[in-house]
């Protein structure tokens, strides 16, 4: 699927980047690099991985692509605790 990647890609850089803004929590953190995260993870979470939800869902990605996504939302699930702790939304979509 044409953009599953990129779209897979934005995602997986954006949860690395959560971590370590959580992990951050011993140092003062810069509030404004959280809330120009916050607002990027916003329109990644409602737009690519709904759009890569709705791929899924449709069995239009790729085998690689399947496997990709099976692993980003091991990691979604994983990280909820960093969401909720920098006040980020979660995801809506299933994360099992």
């Amino acid at each position: 699927m044409a953009g599953a990647d990129a779209d897979l890609d934005m995602v997986s850089g954006l949860l690395d980047e959560l971590r370590e803004l959580a992990s951050a929590s011993g140092r003062s953190r810069d509030q404004g690099r959280i809330y120009d995260f916050r607002v990027r993870w916003g329109i990644a979470i409602a737009g690519r991985l709904e759009r890569l939800a709705h791929y899924h869902a449709a069995g239009a990605l790729a085998p690689d692509e399947r496997v990709r996504y099976e692993a980003l939302r091991a990691r979604l699930r994983e990280s909820l605790p960093l969401m909720d702790r920098l006040a980020v939304p979660r995801p809506r979509v299933p994360l099992v």
